[in-house]
């Protein structure tokens, strides 16, 4: 039975994040997995100041930290049988913060030990290949170098967690899809991080 086992799924714009959620959603409705919502969406499609300064980042990443802790919080308290699948983890906030990890760990009163323990899988999705890239989405504002930048930044701060699987672009999104919904069903049949990453690898 699975209990409180929680999954980021993040990476860079474009990735597929969304996609994956989306499926999983559809594939696990009867309340197998538990879907945290990205924080940034939910402020910005809410109508918080998107400004680009050091000021406009500093509060929007504060926020988003917070709005993410709750929401994550409550999902566990609410369905401590289900996976719990986030769109982003709270690390993803180093990537975008202007001034520093340890600015931001003393901000938020926490630690990279701390945050990386708070996930027990992450699921990094790497930024789709140019042809791919999909500039649609209404609250993306990154051209394509930009979000293969952000998409390093991002997998750096998840580097020193132990169970992180990169799934790459070098295949065709339908693939990529494919994998990342075979490391989720994995994940749920408790196979261990040797046998995860291969299928990711594969």
């Amino acid at each position: 039975m699975i209990k409180n086992i929680k999954v980021a799924i993040t990476g860079g714009p474009s990735g597929g994040k969304t996609t994956l959620i989306e499926a999983l959603k559809k594939e696990y409705a009867g309340g197998k997995v538990k879907v945290v919502p990205e924080a940034a969406s939910i402020l910005y499609k809410g109508g918080f100041p998107r400004v680009p300064s050091f000021e406009g980042v500093y509060h929007a990443q504060r926020a988003i930290y917070s709005v993410q802790r709750e929401v994550e919080d409550l999902r566990c308290k609410l369905y401590p049988e289900a996976l719990i699948v986030c769109d982003r983890g709270s690390l993803d906030a180093l990537a975008y913060w202007p001034d520093g990890a340890e600015p931001f760990f003393s901000l938020v009163g926490s630690s990279i030990e701390k945050e990386v323990a708070r996930y027990s899988w992450v699921i990094h999705l790497d930024t789709a290949a140019e042809p791919d890239y999909d500039a649609t989405n209404e609250i993306r504002t990154e051209s394509f170098q930009e979000a293969l930048n952000l998409n390093e930044k991002v997998k750096k701060s998840w580097a020193v967690h132990p169970q992180r699987i990169v799934i790459n672009s070098q295949q065709d999104f339908l693939s990529k899809m494919r994998k990342a919904t075979l490391v989720i069903a994995a994940i749920l049949e408790n196979k261990n991080y040797a046998e995860i990453k291969k299928i990711a690898e594969g």
